[in-house]
């Protein structure tokens, strides 16, 4: 760990800050170095179980990895709570619509010292050797590597997410999209769905892609970038891949706040809700979308 912050201080000494691409190695480094802390963690608790992470493969964009950051605290969390812990809020920052990597950089430092607090909590004092940079890595290559860290800690925590964490999140979004509508001084006439009692995860997982893609066209028409998001079809879907999405859609809304002039307008922390259902998370889902169809077609008539 020395070593690579060594190698950080002479690249920013000697040269300023590192170019994307060699950031983007670094950032790719700091996902080797917290997983290998994280698997520190699991070896202490005498944990066999293999992880099973899911793959990505689709271009990513920076935005994306602070949102799978999140996903990463939101575990921590959990493992804390599990230990008599308390909670810490997991970092957030006010909307952009380019979210440089410098940003990405700073989070999983804040990640890497929650864990180091983790293991001075558990005794630990082990310490993981830095791998080497690795060259031409991409955001995807970090997307993916913290959703092995993120698999991980579910082998840690006996547990992946629930519905109720889902519902927690899909209220952030019910939040910054409402914060959307007063801003644009849209009257918001929406009304939740009738909920659907024997809902599943795979129902609010597709009402989450439905809203997804509408957010992503009105990125789009912004002339903001954004990414396909067909490599996320999936079968067989449980909470964690809701939760996924979930991280998604608040990462494309940040976008969308800043591009109106909500740039100050931070997401709060999850309030956790316990006892939710699959059809409670697809209820609000199914509302978010009535809400996200009337903001694009305030949109389309130009904000009359």
């Amino acid at each position: 760990m020395r070593s690579f912050f060594l190698l950080l201080v002479v690249s920013f000494t000697l040269y300023g800050s590192p170019n994307n691409k060699d950031l983007l190695s670094l950032i790719y480094q700091q996902s080797d170095t917290l997983l290998k802390e994280v698997q520190l963690i699991k070896k202490h608790f005498g944990i066999t179980k293999e992880a099973k992470p899911k793959k990505i493969n689709t271009k990513m964009l920076t935005r994306h990895t602070r949102g799978r950051a999140y996903e990463i605290f939101s575990k921590v969390n959990i493992l804390r709570v599990k230990n008599g812990l308390p909670t810490v809020e997991p970092p957030n920052m006010e909307p952009t619509t380019e979210l440089n990597a410098k940003y990405t950089y700073g989070q999983l430092e804040r990640l890497l010292a929650e864990i180091h607090i983790l293991k001075f909590h558990f005794g630990i004092n082990k310490k993981v050797k830095p791998s080497k940079i690795s060259s031409h890595k991409t955001v995807a290559d970090t997307y993916n590597y913290l959703g092995r860290v993120s698999a991980e800690l579910d082998t840690i925590n006996g547990e992946a997410f629930t519905p109720s964490h889902v519902f927690s999140e899909a209220m952030r979004i019910y939040e910054d999209m409402g914060a959307i509508l007063l801003h644009l001084e849209k009257d918001d006439y929406t009304i939740p769905p009738r909920k659907l009692k024997q809902a599943k995860p795979q129902d609010t997982y597709e009402l989450a892609l439905d809203l997804l893609n509408t957010l992503k066209s009105l990125i789009l028409q912004s002339g903001i970038k954004s990414i396909d998001f067909y490599a996320f079809e999936r079968t067989n879907v449980t909470p964690s891949d809701v939760y996924e999405i979930t991280q998604l859609i608040l990462s494309e809304l940040q976008v969308i706040k800043a591009s109106i002039g909500l740039s100050h307008e931070t997401t709060r922390g999850a309030v956790y809700t316990v006892g939710k259902t699959p059809a409670d998370a697809a209820q609000v889902m199914g509302w978010l979308n009535a809400k996200a169809e009337l903001i694009k077609n305030l949109h389309q008539r130009g904000g009359k």
